[in-house]
């Protein structure tokens, strides 16, 4: 049997060129230092709207005011809330989230005989807008003030152009029916902790990667016939801030770029052979 000779085994320049840069790319990339880990951060945030849906005045609107209701009164008369918090200002794209968890702050509550209860947040699957009323037109409290185009109120997620599908909203269909986290709340002074939970993480989590779909949550109690179970939280126009979400999550890190020099190499060398060799 006859074996080739070493200069029978000599590979064109070409293809020696072509060896060559792989062989540097592929220690660029071996010698490249490491994208480091994604180390957690935490955001600490407060909406960029709220408002509430006052069944006692469905055409009016407070998302002015400094506090917003949730709950039902002692006539049976139901509030919802809305809020929503931008995300996608302190939160990379891609980012992974950890936990959430969202505190809210009574400052008002009935003035006898409240009744405390289980307060639920569902994600909303509509968009809405705040508005910016926030005294009746009659000083009674509490009830906002006559919307204008563009404002929620019990009625209209957008006065004059996009009503609700029922009323103060239709579970199933413009807010999830299961909540996401729930707490029992109390009274002025006490905590309202909303606490991390799988379905408030996916919440956020689904908010980062589609900011398109981030329309807030909506707080409701969780049974509405408890009558004076309503409560004012504040709200972003509050002092305080209002309510405060606290987010843990990952950043995903972005390759590093000598290790992206030596993709570029390997695959700028490849598509040469192919064209010699074409």
């Amino acid at each position: 049997m006859l074996f080739p000779s070493r200069s029978q085994t000599r590979l064109p320049v070409a293809t020696l060129a072509h060896v060559t840069l792989a062989r540097v790319a592929l220690a660029g990339l071996l010698l490249a230092p490491a994208a480091p880990q994604g180390r957690a951060a935490v955001a600490v945030l407060n909406p960029s709207a709220d408002t509430a849906l006052i069944q006692v005045a469905p055409d009016a609107n407070m998302g002015g005011s400094g506090f917003f209701n949730a709950g039902t009164a002692g006539n049976g008369n139901r509030n919802r809330a809305l809020m929503r918090f931008n995300l996608s200002e302190t939160i990379p794209a891609g980012s992974i989230i950890n936990s959430v968890s969202l505190r809210l702050d009574i400052i008002r509550q009935p003035a006898v005989d409240l009744q405390p209860a289980t307060f639920g947040l569902h994600p909303l699957f509509v968009s809405w807008g705040e508005g910016n009323k926030f005294a009746a037109e009659d000083g009674s409290p509490g009830l906002g003030a006559p919307a204008t185009a563009g404002e929620a109120t019990w009625l209209y997620r957008s006065l004059a152009t996009l009503a609700w599908a029922a009323p103060g909203g239709l579970a199933g269909t413009e807010f999830a029916l299961a909540p996401s986290s729930t707490t029992f709340v109390y009274g002025i002074g006490d905590e309202t902790l909303f606490e991390s939970t799988e379905l408030l993480t996916a919440d956020v989590q689904k908010w980062v990667n589609q900011p398109e779909l981030n329309f807030g949550w909506m707080l409701m109690t969780e049974t509405e016939l408890i009558r004076k179970s309503a409560r004012s939280f504040a709200s972003r126009e509050d002092g305080s801030g209002g309510p405060i979400l606290v987010v843990d999550f990952t950043p995903v890190p972005e390759p590093g770029s000598t290790a992206l020099l030596a993709w570029g190499m390997l695959l700028g060398g490849a598509r040469l052979l192919r064209r010699r060799q074409g």
